[in-house]
């Protein structure tokens, strides 16, 4: 377990790189369903491309055994992230 919290801001384009790269996990013990409609995940993008402010997304990082690579465990923020990745989706 780290011993240390590191806060620090991120570009939107480096958070989409995280997710194509498959680094965030779920943890669905605790992450409610993807509840948001389309119109509120349009009105949330709306809000990026405005320059408004957003919540933070918090985010756990740790590295599993025997991995090279570090994984990003969503613990707040899912239903934001998801409206960004949303149009990759399809």
């Amino acid at each position: 377990m780290a011993d240390e919290l590191n806060v620090r801001g991120t570009y939107i384009l480096d958070t989409f790189n995280d997710y194509l790269e498959d680094v965030y996990w779920v943890n669905r013990r605790y992450q409610r369903k993807l509840v948001w409609t389309l119109e509120e995940k349009q009105k949330f993008i709306d809000t990026i491309l405005h320059n408004y402010p957003v919540p933070i997304f918090l985010l756990a990082k740790y590295k599993l055994d025997g991995e090279d690579s570090y994984r990003k465990e969503i613990i707040d923020g899912l239903q934001r992230l998801n409206a960004i990745f949303f149009i990759h989706k399809k």
